[in-house]
């Protein structure tokens, strides 16, 4: 009989991990060890002298520029991958964003791009030679999806998730995989490999879950990323780290290949689903696109069958929603609502009403509830099967739906409320006459470490799906401006907790971004109206 095997200890398996995920790093791309760094390490890529200038000039451009580039062979996909290589190799070392660089692979990938583009004198695909990087928990093949748990790693997947083939099919190079946190469900980004952070002020948070793409964007270390989202995913770290992203309506794009392991399957009381997070609104768009291209619906019965729509251009009426009735956002972000709407109004080419707030607090009560069905059970055994520490937000966000399981009757309850609340909101949005409706994406710009706690104001369209894009407006937190005028007294607790916990001072340089949402299903025209709301804001 031979002996039992002896479990090793949690922080030994996650130094181990972590000095795998470190050897992917080229020793020619390592910063000296004496490197002192500034809390805003965005400038890290120009002064490290290990990109030239030409490598500079491409990571400068957004995924359309960039394939607009390779298409016309300014640039070969080898050209472009080592200078995005590089580039994710440094952000890896001041914002610790990645989960795996796999360069190797990536610039065999490019140089066969490149042979075929001589071959046949046309780009393989709208992305031909783009480098495209991937957050940890979908599928890449041949790569492992630990999901942000140290019992999963080791989980190396067979096949590629849909999206990620779908873009390997239109000439995407993969070269990295990015970190998301413990049980998928933080806004934040901290797992067994540690804290992501943000390239402006590394002692915020690079938002979650898709933290590790929001850093590398941020830092130029990517010009197109594929995260999640499920409760602000993909723009709590567009926010936190200054890019765009969108999240569609659920049913748009196919969700297949992303690991889920934080609750019971076949539950659909709350879904999320893929979105883009890039460099312009012209990313987002030409991502989407590219998906409804490939009539996905045919091999996914689960989607809309909704080939991409050309819309018609008209003048907008902008709703702005200043205070979600719950918790008033912090300082900067009021300067940045108010300079933006001044901003549209000045313009004259916009409708711009003020929005009223609908529900907040019941919106929240039962997404909160829909997240743990199983109040959590999935996620408290992974982290027991290897035995790491809970952390503080994973459990809190667990502790927002209760304290025990729901009985079936109680699951049902929840769904019939869900359905109820949407469709309640759909009519107090048709009142308003609104196109696009212009908000905060959080109360505050990127929270400090372990502060993300309140998420009304992205989950909250998660719950009634409608589509979100996040931008930055080119401002960022100045103490100087951003203090608040008068002291003010908190509302409720979770007011209390935002304010008590937000520094401007300790926030400087932190990005200032807003979001823009439109009517469910109608991702066209959001992505169209956030274009023309985003020429105005960003002059």
């Amino acid at each position: 009989m031979s002996p039992a095997k002896i479990p090793r200890p949690a922080a030994e398996l996650a130094a181990e991990a972590i000095a795998v995920r470190d050897s992917t790093i080229p020793a020619a791309y390592r910063l000296p060890k004496n490197t002192k760094l500034a809390k805003n390490v965005t400038g890290v890529l120009s002064t490290s002298g290990i990109l030239s200038a030409a490598e500079l000039a491409i990571v400068e451009l957004d995924a359309t520029r960039l394939a607009e580039a390779l298409a016309a062979r300014k640039y070969t996909a080898v050209e472009v991958t080592t200078a995005y290589v590089k580039a994710a190799a440094i952000a890896q070392q001041v914002t610790n964003c990645l989960v795996e660089l796999f360069a190797p692979e990536a610039l065999e990938r490019a140089a066969w791009l490149d042979a075929e583009l001589e071959r046949t004198g046309v780009p393989v695909g709208p992305f031909h030679g783009v480098p495209v990087s991937i957050k940890d928990h979908l599928d890449v093949k041949g790569h492992d999806s630990p999901s942000g748990f140290l019992d999963m790693i080791g989980n190396v997947a067979t096949e590629d998730a849909y999206m990620v083939e779908i873009l390997r099919n239109a000439g995407a190079v993969f070269y990295c995989k990015t970190t998301n946190p413990q049980s998928l469900m933080h806004l934040e980004t901290e797992c067994y490999l540690g804290v992501t952070a943000s390239p402006w002020n590394t002692d915020l948070t690079a938002g979650g879950s898709s933290g590790g793409e929001g850093a590398l964007i941020g830092m130029k270390g990517s010009p197109l990323g594929i995260g999640t989202d499920i409760g602000g995913s993909v723009r709590s770290p567009a926010a936190a780290c200054g890019i765009y992203s969108f999240k569609p309506s659920v049913r748009r794009l196919p969700y297949g290949g992303a690991n889920i392991p934080v609750g019971p399957a076949g539950w659909e009381g709350i879904l999320g689903t893929h979105g883009p997070m890039g460099r312009s609104v012209d990313d987002l768009e030409k991502y989407m696109r590219l998906v409804a291209s490939t009539e996905p619906w045919k091999r996914d019965p689960t989607l809309d069958v909704k080939p991409w729509r050309e819309v018609q251009p008209k003048r907008l009426r902008v709703g702005v929603l200043y205070d979600d009735g719950v918790v008033r956002p912090v300082a900067p972000v009021r300067r940045a609502l108010d300079t933006a709407v001044s901003k549209l109004r000045q313009s004259g080419a916009f409708d711009v009403v003020e929005y009223a707030p609908y529900r907040s607090a019941d919106n929240w009560e039962i997404i909160s509830a829909l997240y743990w069905p199983d109040n959590g059970k999935a996620v408290y055994d992974h982290i027991a099967g290897s035995g790491e520490r809970v952390l503080p937000l994973t459990e809190w966000i667990i502790g927002q739906a209760g304290d025990r399981e729901r009985s079936r009757e109680e699951l049902w309850d929840l769904v019939a409320r869900r359905d109820a609340f949407r469709a309640a909101f759909a009519a107090h949005w048709q009142a308003t006459g609104m196109d696009i409706l212009l908000t905060p994406v959080g109360p505050t710009p990127a929270p400090a470490h372990g502060t993300a706690r309140y998420w009304n104001y992205t989950s909250f369209w998660n719950l009634v799906n409608y589509p979100a894009v996040v931008f930055p407006t080119g401002a960022h937190v100045d103490p100087a401006k951003d203090a608040e005028a008068a002291a003010y007294t908190p509302r409720n607790d979770a007011e209390a907790d935002v304010y008590d916990s937000f520094d401007a001072a300790a926030s400087v340089d932190a990005p200032l971004c807003l979001q823009t949402v439109g009517y469910i299903g109608y991702e066209e025209e959001t992505l169209w109206a956030t274009k023309q709301i985003v020429e105005v804001i960003q002059k």
